[in-house]
């Protein structure tokens, strides 16, 4: 049961704990697009619910062709899944991961996965000197290993290396030119490099999605869960060559994604004006509700490239002191001290409308001035 705790947007977990409903929170702990589903696939969810007295298309064909014109890729190249976690899953066994590297402090997923197909995993960790930003040179270092010199054996020391770009929790990301570096670094070890994207729609210069379709070596990972507001739907994909997506298929169960998650996210990619209207909206809020989270005394707001912040608490201010008593005035946050490599005093807050944004800064104010 903690295992599930442990994510952001349990609002179903706050409202058994306090006795509420679930809809009188308000969830700064899911970076979740606070405006909400687009217009154009909220039409679709209702006009589409006749389709669920059939099977959903096991294929996903028309939601993958249109992912494919989105990328100006092949659909071939597009693997739909149960959201991109069911496909994190599948990853570690489908391409025979033995050993792996996770950079964080990160998604504890990817963790959970790898230990289940029996991997070996190690972490390294960016610290907060650098504002949590990976060092790439370190990365490097770590997956040619000191043992570099050795034995064919010895040198496959890193058979996968996972890394979030823009990560969770802590916002950062790092260039396309820093991702090519890892990857060629990885495949001169013969291994692979799965990147997670989940955010990158907020800085899209980020992406590598489009070497995907030609190296076997790496897998890009996105979802529409976080732009498109539609977590509760479970819809993510993959983009990989066929010969890698083909080998991470076999590991999926069949008819995973359902029928009215393929229709939203098809409706998602048609509503243009939605995308525009959002990117437009984080450029003008979250650096208004950054320099206000800034004008609470003793708070430390990361650098985020994300719909998010990470932040560190004053003084013996404990995150999870924080998330109770806002939790008891309605509004939820991410507790990050159960993320390896942070520590008891990491929030991490969505960015939602400018009148929540600003709820939530005089309630943080005032559980300061309470507990210090």
């Amino acid at each position: 049961m903690e295992r599930h705790l442990s994510h952001g947007g349990n609002v179903y977990h706050a409202a058994r704990t306090l006795c509420r409903d679930a809809s009188g929170f308000c969830d700064f702990s899911a970076s979740i697009n606070p405006l909400g589903i687009p217009p154009v696939a909220r039409h679709v969810l209702r006009t589409a619910v006749n389709k669920v007295q059939h099977y959903p298309d096991p294929e996903g064909l028309a939601l993958r062709q249109a992912l494919a014109e989105h990328h100006r890729i092949a659909p071939g190249n597009v693997l739909l899944g149960n959201g991109t976690v069911e496909l994190i899953y599948a990853i570690p066994a489908a391409l025979h991961v033995r050993r792996g590297l996770i950079v964080g402090p990160t998604f504890s997923e990817y963790e959970r996965a790898l230990r289940l197909s029996n991997a070996r995993v190690t972490s390294i960790l960016a610290r907060p000197a650098d504002d949590y930003r990976p060092s790439v040179s370190e990365v490097l270092e770590r997956v040619a290993s000191p043992h570099a010199a050795g034995s064919v054996k010895r040198r496959r020391q890193i058979d996968a290396l996972f890394l979030c770009n823009p990560n969770s929790p802590t916002g950062q990301s790092i260039s396309r030119n820093s991702i090519y570096r890892l990857l060629e670094a990885v495949k001169r070890h013969g291994g692979c490099l799965i990147v997670d994207e989940t955010f990158v729609e907020f800085c899209e210069e980020k992406s590598v999605l489009r070497r995907a379709v030609r190296d076997d070596s790496l897998v890009v990972l996105r979802s529409f869960t976080k732009f498109y507001a539609i977590p509760g739907l479970r819809i993510g994909y993959a983009v990989g060559t066929e010969n890698t997506l083909r080998a991470v298929r076999n590991r999926l169960p069949p008819w995973s994604v359902n029928t009215l998650a393929q229709q939203a996210a098809l409706a998602c990619l048609q509503d243009v004006s939605y995308r525009h209207r959002t990117l437009r909206f984080f450029e003008k809020e979250r650096p208004v509700f950054r320099r206000a989270l800034e004008r609470i005394p003793g708070f430390r707001v990361y650098p985020t490239a994300a719909n998010f912040f990470l932040v560190e608490l004053p003084g013996s201010l404990t995150s999870r002191q924080v998330r109770e008593t806002l939790m008891e005035r309605g509004f939820l946050v991410r507790d990050c001290s159960n993320y390896l490599g942070l520590h008891e005093r990491m929030l991490r807050l969505a960015v939602r409308t400018s009148a929540q944004n600003a709820r939530l800064v005089k309630h943080l104010q005032h559980v300061v001035n309470e507990r210090l």
